[in-house]
């Protein structure tokens, strides 16, 4: 959670530390998950198989990489300040979903199991791992509630987008109450069995359930999405604010946020053309899309911002050139 106030330049208009510390932020958003993909094509290339999602490679040798990987995306997006206040806010809670996505295993069951029939080398029994989990959860917890303390304390910025009209109060209060639901059956599926018997199991109706890290993974892709549309449609993002800044625009760059957006929406509906074909991989090909899509965007961010340089800097110049210049016939 930047702490920035909102009154002070966007990165690109700021100093040349601030702007190649911004430069590399966005870049690591993107190379992050570029390396978990080279990796993950790569295994399922020696393994002869793709699972059926990214985290299904959680029980095996891409785990650090995978884990590494989402609290590294994560870190990047809570520290990144966003342009709107919108922008920054779902930014923040993106990278609190992302580590959930990264603690909870997809197949914590199987894991177990696992751990129950094979002895480890190291003698971890599955109660042994379930503590583990339950600290590094209950931990991340509580590193958020201080992430917020910060927050509050240091920065206006959460309070200006509550104060910035009701469509903003509505968006906040909805997501605090999602994000409120979610830690407490996360707490309660985590804090509450015996710990042979925990799964992270997390919604069931009927024959279709949902698990935690399920829960956090959607809940992640949505925050990227909106984060996004804050770029796509950022004259609607400053009229939400009340009037707040509107960031420099690339017609090219902006359709193709515009584009960007509309195809993260779609995501569902492509699964469910591919799952026709593999109902397999129906999951991983969804993450795939999702993450590739928000990298897109970030590279194109980042484009956008160096065009904006550009124009400023060749303004400046040209009027450094016109000031000269008249200095020399006024003499």
């Amino acid at each position: 959670m930047n702490t920035s106030s909102s009154t002070e330049q966007p990165p690109e208009e700021q100093t040349d530390v601030p702007r190649v510390t911004y430069l590399y932020l966005r870049w690591l958003m993107v190379l992050l998950p570029a390396m978990l993909l080279v990796v993950t094509v790569c295994t399922a290339l020696l393994q002869g198989k793709l699972e059926s999602s990214i985290s299904a490679y959680y029980g095996g040798p891409v785990r650090d990489v995978f884990v590494g990987v989402m609290f590294g995306t994560a870190a990047c997006m809570v520290a990144y300040r966003g342009y709107s206040l919108l922008e920054d806010y779902t930014l923040n809670g993106a990278g609190f979903y992302a580590v959930f996505v990264a603690l909870v295993p997809f197949n914590l069951d199987k894991i177990l199991i696992a751990l129950r029939e094979n002895t480890t080398p190291d003698g971890v029994t599955p109660a042994d791992y379930v503590w583990f989990l339950r600290t590094a959860l209950t931990t991340v917890l509580a590193l958020f509630v201080s992430l917020l303390w910060i927050e509050l304390k240091n920065s206006n910025r959460l309070r200006g987008l509550w104060r910035s009209g009701w469509w903003n109060r509505f968006f906040v209060a909805v997501t605090t109450v999602l994000l409120l639901s979610f830690l407490l059956l996360a707490m309660v599926r985590l804090w509450g069995p015996d710990p042979d018997d925990v799964t992270m199991h997390g919604i069931s109706l009927g024959s279709w359930s949902v698990s935690i890290h399920l829960l956090a993974a959607i809940l992640l892709i949505a925050a990227l999405a909106i984060a996004v549309w804050c770029h796509a449609y950022p004259a609607l993002v400053a009229a939400a604010e009340g009037g707040g800044d509107i960031p420099s625009t690339v017609p090219s760059i902006q359709r193709g946020y515009k584009v960007i957006f509309l195809l993260m929406a779609a995501g569902p509906v492509a699964a469910a053309l591919v799952r026709i074909v593999t109902r397999e991989h129906t999951v991983i090909f969804l993450e795939w899309w999702e993450i590739l899509l928000f990298c897109l965007f970030w590279i194109l961010e980042t484009q956008r911002i160096r065009k904006v340089q550009s124009g400023a800097g060749a303004a400046q110049t040209l009027a450094s050139t016109g000031t000269s210049s008249a200095q020399q016939i006024s003499m």
